[in-house]
């Protein structure tokens, strides 16, 4: 890379970190960084290129726009928050149990809405009452909600954004991809929520509060066992559905890599429909508004990210990035998942981070050491997430304040500790095996 053309790509970088900061919309300076590389050696052409390639791209779109589409129908119908009801009910009465269970049920409530900010509107107004009727502080189940439903239960969702930039750009079948999350993403998240629980039973908030009586007449209500199970099935039928298990021989025969996720979207979104048939008509619509609020909200993130990375190739900036992570070490790692997580908390969200590491470093790693590349995604996938955990622009943390009437940064204050704890774990535990 000529020396010249490597400063002023440098400096368009900044230039895109200063704007995100600054509150600009992600995908304008995403395309626009993208198209100002490309320029740089006067190829400007490949952005539009790539624009056009990226929004129909069926191996990206199928899956998340269904997924979205389905959580929608759940929200339209209540499932989401009935199986909240369920899962939070064994530990209602334990005070002490509370804070890590609230978490694992946000956690859960993740992996069937992969929106975190969907998953808390879910959880929220559940466990937000529970939490404080036994005098929890409010910015310490604040804390819980954020850290729960944004901790990385989504990376075990099929239709997960950065799952798929993953397993699109390894091409390694997707339930390895969802097998090589698991083991990170436990003892991530494991240890967080351990530090977490620990820091807030002996580390008491200095926010002063207090505490009103609430109303949890709709705790009280029976509990639809039906509409409780229906959110995590598709997660459950695609592993069920994989050719390991051997479970359904037909549809191998027309699926030898398992059923495509788009198929088992619309299967149980019928079934939901089937069962509301009085309201068909009214979630047919949740369901393509929720199609629609995914190509919005996601997908345009990832056209506008793959430009970025078209304008990166062609000034040869990814083939430097590959180089500095190609030997697959600890080294790689941390930098993988650092980088990641320093974009996320500057920009609010993880999936631009993510989906941008995965699509640039993947492709050619995959080529000299294909598991070691999907290791590597999932570092980068897991250091996004838990950046965007932590970050005051966040989503889902600007809508948790507004539950428990709390700043910002007085939840993030409680979440961040816990993070980065629970993210070195994860190295040292990579460094000893």
């Amino acid at each position: 890379m000529p020396y010249h053309i490597a400063i002023l790509s440098v400096c368009i970088l900044a230039l895109a970190v200063y704007f995100v900061v600054r509150g600009a919309d992600v995908r304008l300076v995403l395309f626009t960084a993208g198209l100002a590389l490309a320029s740089l050696v006067f190829k400007p052409l490949i952005i539009f290129d790539t624009f056009q390639r990226v929004m129909g791209d069926g191996k990206i779109i199928g899956p998340i726009c269904s997924a979205m589409g389905y959580a929608f129908v759940l929200r339209a119908t209540r499932c989401d928050r009935e199986m909240v009801r369920l899962l939070i009910k064994p530990v209602q009465q334990v005070q002490w149990l509370l804070v890590p269970a609230g978490c694992v049920v946000g956690f859960l409530t993740n992996m069937a809405i992969t929106s975190q900010t969907a998953a808390a509107a879910a959880v929220g107004p559940i466990l937000m009452p529970i939490m404080l009727a036994a005098r929890i502080h409010p910015v310490i189940a604040g804390a819980t909600l954020v850290l729960g439903c944004s901790g990385g239960g989504n990376l075990f969702n099929p239709g997960e954004p950065d799952i798929v930039a993953i397993q699109s750009a390894t091409q390694a079948p997707l339930a390895d991809v969802l097998g090589a999350a698991y083991q990170p993403e436990m003892i991530c998240f494991g240890v967080a929520v351990l530090a977490f629980t620990m820091f807030a039973a002996f580390f008491k908030p200095s926010e002063a509060y207090t505490f009103q009586e609430v109303d949890d007449r709709e705790l009280a209500k029976p509990i639809n066992i039906l509409k409780a199970i229906l959110p995590p099935m598709p997660v459950v039928v695609l592993l069920l559905s994989q050719p390991k298990f051997h479970l359904f021989p037909a549809l191998l025969t027309y699926y030898p890599d398992g059923l495509p996720v788009p198929h088992i979207m619309l299967f149980f979104t019928i079934v939901i429909l089937l069962i509301n048939y009085k309201e068909v008509s009214a979630l047919t619509k949740s369901f393509f508004e929720g199609l629609g609020y995914a190509y919005i909200h996601v997908i345009s993130l990832i056209i506008s990210a793959s430009c970025l990375i078209a304008g990166m190739e062609a000034v040869g900036l990814i083939q430097v990035l590959v180089k500095v992570v190609s030997n697959f070490d600890l080294t790689a790692q941390t930098i993988s998942g650092s980088m990641t997580w320093l974009l996320a908390v500057l920009s609010g969200s993880g999936t631009a981070p993510s989906v941008s590491f995965s699509k640039a470093v993947l492709p050619e790693l995959a080529k000299i050491n294909p598991q070691g590349a999907v290791d590597l995604g999932i570092i980068g996938a897991i250091g996004a997430t838990f950046g965007r955990t932590m970050s005051p622009v966040a989503a889902i943390v600007i809508f948790t304040t507004t539950l428990v009437d709390a700043k910002p940064l007085s939840i993030i204050k409680r979440t961040a500790p816990a993070l980065v704890i629970g993210f070195l774990a994860l190295l040292i535990f990579r460094a000893l095996i």
